[in-house]
């Protein structure tokens, strides 16, 4: 044993790639709606073998795989997030700032009372919230503090260690509590009331009568007479008069198949072929138009695109799809097939077949065209960490304690601006899906195994003086703001009861919570007020940590 301590030691760079094949083993295992995840995973095994030795690893390897994590994080949610902000959701939005704001108030009453210094109580942050990246805003925070270097990996130490004792009951704990006794709370039957807000809504992302949609499509293609109100009319005109339900595919003029766009003009004696509902279709051939079923003006060829989703999902857009005789093949995330279609989010890639000009039509409600090139703009990445890197720079100093966001919150907010900036721009500084997931996922779960080698030896020591303190501490933070927000939702806001509990998913960063409820309650409705609640609880517990390392550190 000793031998292969002292060869891990030597090479520290082994030790780390340890840590990460077991902890994505580990991370695998799962009891229903309930998996460790990679990243505790990973975090468990780092802080096992540090146990054994001493591993000196440069700061630098941490901070540049945690700034490809956070600046990818802040890239993916900020369309998403600036989205959230419009009128549509801004309660929602209002409900996540209030959790998140009595959350950190909540912590900071609890850490005087029960004197909990900084490491510990960004620890307890990260883990009662279940927001891993608290543990890195958390260090860039320590690195900038005016302290010894021992102190700073003490304080580092603490923060990986109470995260491990209170990320189980902020995960399983508050799981339970939105999915069976916030409904007690509310006074409602979760299931009654996600039937009634389907019916409300009209929601119909869990039925399957999306095939008598498909089914009522037809294509039928006319010859236009000279008495037809078409004659003289744009192709953007006619189809607004059909309130965009009926779609132009072909046109042909003197018998010859034409490229035509929105603003061609529509003359006597051509031919069109149109898609749309029947009954649309049914109107449109009484105005003086003649149907021929001659297979050259029928031959309508299908294409395949792949759309990048930047906009915010709505059900709508799939009855759009429909409605245009357009198929969603799939949607992927991350590389992997989504398996339920109204779970969409931002970054989301979807697979359409159907006619080319039907495509072209719908693809606005969605996103763009994605190019299906696999080169990451390497520029625009590094330059997006560079200006979050000076961001974090920046510190208001209060009593001779710099409150600053640290590398790791400005390149946060730095991947916001630029991913909000690439949505309006997709053409320039794409990141495809494949690289984003190895940037998230390797780069936070390499910081996290160097914390936890670093750590372990710590951790025996650390855990006696922290006690069962920090797990209550912890218990304390996750469970009193959901219960407040709950009623604030219920009464300040009016919220509906399935509305905050998608909410309080979001805003507490706990996608367990939400699968386990979705799956409990039979559909994906409560994905709605996830999304947008998700992507500002992401940007706010995140910067908690570096606030509370400067608002709790005493020379």
């Amino acid at each position: 044993m000793k031998v292969i301590i002292d060869f891990l030691e030597k090479n520290p760079s082994v030790a780390i790639f340890f840590c990460l094949a077991l902890g994505y083993l580990i991370g695998k295992f799962k009891y229903k709606s309930f998996s460790l995840g990679s990243t505790v995973g990973t975090l468990i095994i780092g802080l096992i073998i540090g146990q054994f030795g001493v591993f000196h690893v440069s700061p630098i390897v941490k901070n540049i795989f945690f700034s490809f994590f956070i600046f990818t994080i802040g890239y993916e949610v900020g369309p998403a997030f600036v989205n959230s902000l419009k009128k549509s959701g801004v309660k929602l939005v209002i409900h996540s700032v209030f959790f998140s704001v009595v959350a950190f108030i909540v912590a900071m009453i609890c850490f005087k009372v029960f004197h909990v210094d900084a490491g510990e109580g960004a620890g307890i942050i990260a883990g009662s919230l279940t927001q891993s990246a608290v543990i890195g805003t958390s260090a860039s925070a320590i690195n900038g503090l005016n302290a010894t270097a021992a102190v700073k990996s003490a304080m580092e130490s603490k923060v990986a260690i109470a995260y491990a004792i209170t990320y189980v009951f902020g995960t399983v704990g508050i799981l339970i509590f939105l999915k069976n006794i916030a409904p007690m709370l509310l006074g409602v039957n979760l299931k009654e009331e996600t039937k009634r807000m389907i019916e409300k809504i009209h929601f119909k992302g869990d039925a399957s009568d999306n095939s008598s949609i498909v089914n009522n499509i037809k294509m039928r293609a006319f010859l236009v007479n000279e008495g037809s109100s078409y004659v003289g009319k744009s192709v953007s005109d006619i189809e607004k008069g059909f309130k965009n339900k009926v779609t132009f595919e072909k046109i042909f003029k003197n018998g010859e198949d034409t490229n035509f766009d929105q603003s061609t003009v529509i003359a006597s004696g051509d031919y069109i072929t149109i898609i749309g509902n029947l009954t649309d279709i049914v109107e449109a051939e009484t105005d003086d138009l003649v149907e021929t079923s001659d297979e050259k003006y029928m031959n309508v060829s299908l294409e395949k695109s792949e759309i990048m989703l930047t906009k915010e999902f709505n059900i709508k857009n799939l009855k759009d799809l429909y409605s245009n005789n357009i198929m969603l093949e799939s949607v992927k995330r991350n590389g992997k097939k989504l398996e339920d279609e109204t779970e969409m989010r931002n970054g989301d890639i979807l697979t359409l077949i159907g006619p080319k000009h039907a495509i072209s039509k719908i693809i606005k409600e969605f996103g763009y065209v994605k190019d299906n090139g696999t080169s990451t703009d390497v520029s625009y990445l590094t330059f997006g960490i560079i200006v979050g890197v000076l961001i974090g720079t920046l510190a208001l100093t209060i009593h001779d304690v710099p409150l600053t966001l640290g590398s790791g919150g400005g390149a946060l907010f730095s991947g916001l601006l630029f991913g909000w900036y690439q949505n309006k721009h997709p053409h320039f500084g794409e990141i495809p899906s494949s690289t984003r997931w190895f940037l998230k996922s390797v780069g936070l779960n390499l910081f996290i195994a160097v914390v936890g080698l670093q750590a372990g030896s710590a951790f025996i020591p650390a855990l006696k003086s922290m006690g069962f303190a920090v797990l209550i501490i912890g218990i304390l933070v996750c469970l009193i703001p959901h219960v407040l927000s709950l009623y604030f939702g219920k009464y300040a806001l009016k919220l509906e009861p399935v509305d905050i509990i998608g909410s309080l998913c979001g805003a507490g960063t706990i996608t367990a919570a939400l699968n386990a409820i979705t799956e409990e309650n039979g559909s994906s409705i409560f994905a709605l007020s996830y999304t947008p609640s998700y992507a500002v609880g992401n940007i706010l517990i995140t910067i908690m940590g570096p606030l509370t390392i400067g608002l709790l550190y005493v020379h």
